[in-house]
Parts: structure tokens; C-alpha cells; sequence
């Protein structure tokens, strides 16, 4: 849609009038001539063009150009009476390419994606360009959707043929990829093959460009190319793509990724998230930063320990840690400000901003080496003592700060310049007007001297007494506006009865009559223009003076961009470790032991958010503690399967995701809820909790849940993680009993970590034996109260037991669910019909029973001569029984 400036209005027109006026709840205004209608339009002021237009990209998925006028009516009027105002497009708001500081979350990125296919690799870039950031990676198409949310873009850009806009050279299921991972709110953006070839001008750039996949390479140019289409021109003011390696990181499965609810819960809110959980931050930048983390678990144990040993030195300094809190809330989003000054599109307040968070970088640093220094000399000259200085990371971040003994010194000046420069009063530093300091230039105050007339001066006073005495009028008045300047004002009679009179008239011919109202007529005479040409003047020069000392302040500031995205980078790097010293004292985290084993072991972990809503008293049961429980994965003999079973409302659901999330935080640098915990580092985590029909795709639950379990067979490793929750229920009894076991076979082969939650407790049996010792079976723990030998009220204790759940309470819990009771009664008969029929011969013993006659059939096989030792017959004879006993069955 496009959207023109007229004045101090911004007007859509035509089909964009009648579909903006729909969207926004505009008035749609019609010219026409007799029964034709001319134009339709429709606006609103110029002020408030970010709240609308916001309105459109965001919650109405629309690209909007904005038509400037780039020259006034009057100097248009100079090139000629009916000559248009000069207009120009200077801005294309999509959803991945926002600086406005009103239209981004503080604490959440905004990221434009771009993705390229090149021979079964794929070239995924993603950038921000309200914080500059910019990074780039490889992919196959099993990891993609892993990579994609790792950046959760707003907007992705993908190659397009200009005549039928599809993707070009990509696999036949990408779009079905895409579909299935990026978001509802997503946009896609299709742009030409040229958009995606690689040609920068910037040498940083190609210096980096050489070193990356033709895929990266591709996929980085397009977000460079769209930037400059969106921007006209700005890609240049990004950083140089940071290249990552997907195996630095653990994967996250799009259906983990969803089914944990890391980043959002499955309404779509960060309420109830593992990452509102945690999030302790103080900085916009900091709680960006954590959420990077979250999303990208590391897989390198010496970054993964320097994060713990940064946060275990807060852990046990809290005093410092409360101190460095406190001075971490004073400072700005230096990230986004210094990006809107680099664009183009920042105010004084954004450099204030700059100024004050260098103010307070210098303190931080100071705070921290200062308690460094002092606690260092309390400590006995022992052996060791070197080790017990800064931890490594917190080192490099007060480097990227600036210390006192910093030789760069240019930081520092223009700090102290724009605090001399810049008024202390913010609400005049939103606008590129009146923000300057008095005194600080002495130009500026001549001319602002000018500019500064009380309409009740003494000089206007004077002025109106000199009229009046030379026209010989009581009711003239000298009037001053903004937009007009000085002039007289008389009432009609008053100028009628003036021009009768000789004298007045010649006096009033010496003065330009320049406008007549309905009750006066207003002059100018010659001294009165020159006074006006002299504001004129004054407002022209003090706006180009303070637009020359705002660029000028911000050309010091671009100057020493690096060392300020730098310093932002500390700030939030010190910001995320302290959010986490400050979670693991509030909510008793522990470090966790991290190695390269294939182990997992956790002692009394709780649920992060669980435990946080049990402590809110979030829920109908009011405040209550969290019930801990332990885990241990390994190989034979620990056994790297549990099989868990329970009922519903038992807890295996929270069971399960505790430990995932217990993992992912173990792997992002944070404590974690446990008495204690020892990781082997975890490259994989998948999760097949919960299904729905994806009707659009044709596919219904059980597909779904099928192709999820597909996806984890083929991809998990003997380092990954898997959580199942009630596989096989979608279907028949017996087809979902066979499918469930055979995955836990299959798993228990690969030696696999894994928590398969079922009601299927067969399964321990059926499959038991074939599972090499990884299988070992645990329980949600249910007390019964029973008056008469019947079961009147479950106590569900939420503890993990060893051993398999007697039965599901199903008919309970759909009782206190509130159904009808003659259901729950019918409900238990029939459940008591069932048991009699099968409690003569056991399914699973029956098949128990075949499957050793054929091991032991197999095992004289392998040590015997076949033709003198086995008797065919007997073989046969004794699966004829059991199968008679099936039919009776």
C-alpha cells in the first residue's frame, strides 16, 4: 500500500483508501463530479503515521511505502504556479526490516530471514537490523526446521520466478517444510533470482563473503538486497555476517521446540514459558540476548563452563551481584539507539541515551574490578589464589567496557560532548528541535535571542502605540503567529472610518493589505516585514544549526560504532549472568556437572514453571511446593530407557518436560532446578507430546503423531534425548500396543536417553527382554483410600516410583473431571466385564510363551545339528496349543 504525504497529513488513495479505511477504521473521503466519482481517500495526521502503520505490517500482515514530500508547496510554487510538490519513496515497511522504536518489543529480536537451496544444502541467513546483528549458517534439510526457530524470523525472503512466483530449485517438499515450522505471523516474501547473487562493494563484506558456503553467500546477499530496497540504501549499516556451525549447538526439534513451550506457550503467550521463567534480566538487550541463548543450547563444554563459572562468581558474591543489578537497570538499549543513528532515523534522545549508558558502562566496570580488587587482597597469599581472581568471560566483558585506565579515549569525549551539547529535560529530545544546551553555541543563541518574542513584550507594546498614534486608531492591534509573523489587525468599521479620513487613508496606502476576514482586515507595512523576514531567517539558521550540531555529535558517535556495539555486547552478556545468579538464589538452582558422556543423572529436579505458578499460587489449588523427583539415563546396567506409567493427572507430562527443560538450561550456560545434576551433553532433543489433526494437510492425528515418531527414529542419536509421550494411542489397542513397543526396541537399540510415558504397561514385558537391560520401568505413585475393598478417593502424590502402575484410574478421573455419574457407574461395569473375559489367559503371556519356543528353537539351531536334535513336530505341536488358547481368546 502506498501512503503520501500532503502537507502535514498522510493520505492513502484509490484501492489502498478503500482497504485502509476498512483495516484502520478510517472515514473514506469521495471526490465526485454529478454521479461520478473522481478519487477516494482517505488519512491521518502526520504524528500519528507510526501507530498506523504498525498497525497494517503487524497486525494485518501488509508492506506499506511511505511517500515523503521533499520539498515545500512554496519552493514548489517558486518552479512554477501549477508545479507538483517533489515527492519521494523513502521507506518500505515490512515485518523484518523495523528500526522504529515504537514498533519493536524491547525485549524481543526482530529478525528477516532469508533462505536459498544449492545442491541438498541449504543457506540460512538471518539479520536485525534494529540492533545490526547478522548471522548465517548451513543446514540439511533434517536440521532446517532446528535452525529456523533457533532465529524465529518475522519475514523470510525466498527465490522466486517473476512469472509464477514459486520457489526455484528447492526440494518438492520446502514449501511443506516451511508450512509446517514458520509461524502463522511469518510473512514470505518472494524476490527475484538476481536479489540472491552475491555483489557487495564493502571489502569486509567480500572478505567475508569468501569464506562462506555459496548457499550463506546467496542467502546473505538477499537480506543485503532487500535492505537497500526497503531502506534505500542502509544494508551497508549492518555488521559483517557472523558464520555458525550447526553442530555447535543442540538441535531442538520444531515439535520439542513447541511442546515444551521454551519460548511460548501453546497459546502463543511467553506467559507460562520456560524463558518467562527465567528471565531475570534488566536490560532490553539482556532478555534478547538470554532468549539467543535459550534457543541455541551449546555443545562446547569450554564456552559452556566459562558461562558457569561467570555466574557461579555472582552466585556467591551477592552483594556485588545486587550492585551490579541495580547499575545494569540505569542503562538504555544501546544496541537499538546506536542502529537508529546509524540509519538515519535517530533524535537527540537516542544520543542522550548513547552518552548515559557510556556513563554508566565506566561505572559498571568500576563496580566490579573495584570488589575484585578488594576481595583479591583479603585472600591469604596461598597457592591457587590466581584461580580464585575474575572468572575468563566477565574479564572479556569488562574489556569491551571502558575502564578508567582506557586508552580510548574518544568514547569518553563524546560522552562528555553530547552531555554539554544536549539539554538534561528529555521531553525536548524527541524532536531535531530546541534540544540544544544554552551556551553551548554561541551562533545558535544569537539567533534563538531572535527567536524568542513574548507576544506581551514591551517592543510589541511599542509597536502597537506607534500604529495606532500614526493612524489615528484606539482599536488596532499588532498580532504575532508562527505561521504568519507580525501584522496589524483592524476591525472593518475601524478601517472604514480610517479611509475617509485623509490623513489615515495616505498612511494606510503605505501599508500591504494582505488578508480580509469576516471582521477585520489585516496589514503589513514595511517594518513589519523586515521583522518577519528577520524570523524567518532566525528559525531557518537555528534548525540548520542544530541540525549541524546533531550531525556532528553523531558523526562522533558512528566514529567509535565498533566499540560501542562492543561495550552493548558486555553489558548484555553481564546482564544474562547475573539474571541467572539472581534465578538461582531466588529458586535454589544448582550448577550442573557437565561432561561428554552419554549420562544423565538428576537428583530432586523440579519443574521451572510449574514450580513458579505452585509459588504464585497460580492455579485452583492454591500455594503449594513442588514435588522433586530424580532421574538417571546411562548404559547397561543403569539402563538408558524408563518406561513411565500412570495415570492421567499423575504428573508423567510434568515428569518429562522437567527434565528437557532441566537439560536445555544445563546447555544455555544457566543452574538449574535440581539438588543436583550431572549432563552428558545432549545433541539432540526430541519431543512427541500431544498431537492434533493437521486438516489443511490431509493429515489426521494419528498421521501426525506418526511421522513425528518417524522423524526421532531416524535422527536420534546414542547423545540424544527423547521424550514420547503415549505413542500408538491413536489407533486400534493391539496396532498401537505393536507400534509402541517396536519404537521402544528401536530406541533401546541406539541406546538412546529416553522417557517413554505410556498406559500401556504390557509393554515392560512384551518387550522387556529384547531391550538388553536398557528398559526399566517406573510409576507415577497413586495412595488409594478404600472403604469395603472399593477405591473411594485417589491421592495423586506426583512422586516417581519404581515398578509399573497396577492401573490408569481412568473411570476416576473422568469422576472428578465431573462427568455424568450413571456414566462413571456404567463406565465401571463395563470395565469389570472386560477384566472377567481376560483374566482367564493373559495376551501377553500367550505371546510371551511363542516368542520362547522360537528363541529356544533358534538356540538349538545355532549349537546343534538341526537334523538329530530338533523335532519339528514338537516345535509345531506347542504353538498349536497356545494358539488354541489365543482362539478361546
Amino acid at each position: 500500500m502506498l501512503l503520501f504525504q500532503v502537507g502535514d497529513f498522510y493520505e492513502f488513495f484509490g484501492d489502498d483508501a478503500r482497504r485502509a479505511a476498512h483495516l484502520l477504521n478510517l472515514a473514506l473521503t469521495r471526490k465526485t463530479k454529478k454521479t461520478q466519482v473522481l478519487n477516494e481517500m482517505c488519512g491521518f495526521p502526520v504524528g500519528s503515521v507510526d501507530s498506523f502503520v504498525e498497525k497494517l505490517v503487524m497486525h494485518h500482515g501488509v508492506k506499506v511505502a511511505i511517500c515523503n514530500q521533499v520539498e515545500s508547496a512554496s519552493s514548489a510554487k517558486k518552479r512554477g504556479y501549477n508545479a507538483l510538490v517533489d515527492r519521494q519513496v523513502v521507506r518500505i515497511v515490512t515485518p523484518g526490516s523495523l528500526v522504529e522504536d515504537t514498533m519493536l518489543t524491547p525485549k524481543e529480536n526482530n529478525y528477516l530471514a532469508s533462505l536459498f537451496y544449492d545442491e541438498d544444502k541449504w543457506g540460512l541467513a538471518w539479520a536485525d537490523l534494529s540492533t545490526g546483528e547478522f548471522v548465517s549458517t548451513t543446514s540439511t534439510s533434517e536440521k532446517l526446521a532446528s535452525a529456523i526457530l533457533r532465529c524465529s524470523p518475522k519475514e523470510i525472503l525466498l527465490p522466486s520466478t517473476e512469472e509464477e512466483c514459486m520457489t526455484v530449485d528447492m526440494p518438492k517438499n520446502a514449501v511443506a517444510l516451511l508450512d509446517a515450522v514458520l509461524p502463522n505471523s511469518c510473512m514470505r516474501t518472494f524476490r527475484p533470482a538476481t536479489s540472491f547473487i552475491p555483489r557487495t562493494s564493502r571489502r569486509p563484506l567480500r572478505d567475508v563473503f569468501k569464506t562462506l558456503d555459496v548457499s550463506e553467500q546467496a542467502a546473505a546477499s538477499a537480506i543485503l538486497d532487500y535492505i537497500d530496497f526497503t531502506h534505500r540504501g542502509t544494508s551497508a549499516l549492518i555488521r559483517t555476517p557472523l558464520h555458525v556451525e550447526s553442530s555447535d549447538h543442540m538441535i531442538i526439534d520444531s515439535s520439542a521446540w513447541r511442546g515444551l513451550e521454551l519460548a511460548k506457550s501453546l497459546s502463543g503467550s511467553k506467559m507460562s514459558s520456560l524463558l518467562q521463567a527465567i528471565d531475570s534480566t534488566t536490560t532490553p538487550g539482556g532478555s534478547r540476548l538470554l532468549a539467543s541463548h535459550l534457543a541455541s543450547p551449546l555443545m562446547n563444554l569450554e564456552l559452556l563452563e566459562r558461562r558457569l563459572d561467570a555466574v557461579s562468581y555472582f552466585y556467591g558474591q551477592e552483594q556485588l551481584l545486587q550492585r551490579t543489578r541495580r547499575q545494569l537497570a540505569e542503562v538504555f538499549d544501546l544496541e537499538r539507539n546506536l542502529q537508529r543513528l546509524s540509519i538515519g532515523v535517530g533524535t537527540p534522545k537516542d544520543l542522550k541515551n548513547v552518552a548515559s549508558t557510556i556513563d554508566e558502562a565506566r561505572q559498571l566496570v568500576e563496580l566490579i574490578k573495584s570488589h575484585e580488587r578488594l576481595r583479591h587482597s583479603r585472600l591469604p597469599d596461598l597457592p591457587g589464589k590466581e584461580a580464585l581472581c575474575l572468572p575468563p568471560l566477565l574479564r572479556d566483558c569488562c574489556n569491551g567496557l571502558i575502564a578508567n585506565e582506557s586508552p580510548n579515549e574518544n568514547i569518553a569525549n563524546a560522552a562528555t560532548e553530547i552531555h554539554a551539547a544536549l539539554k538534561d529535560d528529555y521531553t525536548t529530545l524527541n524532536s531535531k528541535s530546541g534540544f540544544v544546551r544554552a551556551g553551548y553555541s554561541s551562533e545558535l543563541d544569537k539567533w534563538q535571542t531572535i527567536l524568542r518574542h513574548d507576544p506581551k513584550s514591551p517592543e510589541k507594546q511599542d509597536l502597537q502605540s506607534k500604529y495606532r498614534e500614526l493612524l489615528g486608531s484606539t482599536r488596532l492591534r499588532v498580532i504575532f503567529q508562527a505561521e504568519k509573523g507580525y501584522f496589524l489587525d483592524i476591525p472593518h468599521d475601524e478601517n472604514a472610518k480610517l479611509l475617509k479620513n485623509e490623513q489615515s487613508r495616505r498612511e494606510l496606502e503605505q501599508l500591504t493589505l494582505f488578508q480580509s476576514l469576516k471582521n477585520s482586515v489585516r496589514y503589513r507595512s514595511e517594518e513589519l516585514r523586515q521583522m518577519n523576514r528577520e524570523l524567518t531567517e532566525a528559525a531557518v539558521e537555528v534548525e540548520r544549526v542544530e541540525n549541524d550540531i546533531f550531525s556532528l555529535l553523531r558523526d562522533r558517535v558512528l566514529l567509535v560504532r565498533d566499540e560501542l556495539q562492543a561495550m552493548a555486547s558486555a553489558i548484555s552478556q553481564i546482564d544474562v549472568v547475573c539474571s541467572h545468579a539472581q534465578v538461582a538464589l531466588d529458586r535454589n538452582f544448582a550448577r550442573p556437572l557437565l561432561d561428554g558422556s552419554c549420562e544423565l543423572h538428576i537428583e530432586d529436579g523440579r519443574h521451572a514453571v510449574v514450580e513458579a505458578a505452585h509459588l504464585r499460587g497460580s492455579n485452583s489449588k492454591g500455594m503449594r511446593a513442588f514435588v522433586p523427583n530424580s532421574l538417571h539415563l546411562a548404559a547397561a546396567p543403569v539402563g538408558s530407557c524408563w518406561l513411565l506409567t500412570g495415570p492421567n493427572m499423575g504428573g508423567k507430562s510434568t515428569f518429562l518436560r522437567q527434565n528437557a527443560h532441566l537439560v536445555v538450561l544445563a546447555q544455555m550456560g544457566s543452574f538449574v532446578p535440581a539438588k543436583f545434576a550431572r549432563v552428558g551433553l545432549v545433541d539432540k532433543l526430541f519431543c512427541r507430546v500431544g498431537s492434533a489433526d493437521d486438516l489443511a494437510a490431509d493429515k489426521s492425528t494419528f498421521m501426525v503423531e506418526m511421522q513425528e515418531t518417524s522423524t526421532i527414529l531416524t535422527q536420534a542419536t546414542s547423545r540424544s534425548l527423547v521424550l514420547m509421550d503415549e505413542v500408538g494411542r491413536g489407533t486400534a489397542v493391539n496396532d498401537g500396543v505393536a507400534i509402541a513397543g517396536a519404537v521402544l526396541e528401536a530406541l533401546c537399540a541406539k541406546q538412546t536417553r529416553t522417557l517413554f510415558a505410556t498406559h500401556f504397561t504390557a509393554l515392560s514385558e512384551l518387550v522387556g527382554d529384547t531391550c538388553n537391560g536398557e528398559l526399566r520401568p517406573y510409576r507415577m505413585e497413586v495412595l488409594e483410600h478404600q472403604v469395603d475393598g472399593e477405591t473411594k478417593h485417589l491421592v495423586f502424590s506426583h512422586r516417581v516410583v519404581e515398578g509399573l502402575a497396577a492401573q490408569s484410574y481412568g473411570i476416576n478421573t473422568a469422576a472428578l473431571a465431573g462427568c455424568p455419574p450413571v456414566v462413571v457407574a456404567r463406565a465401571s461395569e463395563l470395565l469389570s466385564e472386560l477384566t472377567h473375559e481376560n483374566s482367564n489367559s493373559s495376551h501377553t503371556d500367550r505371546l510371551q510363551r511363542v516368542r520362547a519356543v522360537l528363541r529356544s528353537w533358534e538356540s538349538e539351531m545355532a549349537g546343534n545339528d538341526v537334523r538329530n536334535s530338533i523335532d519339528p513336530l514338537q516345535i509345531l505341536d506347542e504353538l498349536h496349543q497356545i494358539l488354541n488358547e489365543s482362539v478361546e481368546f
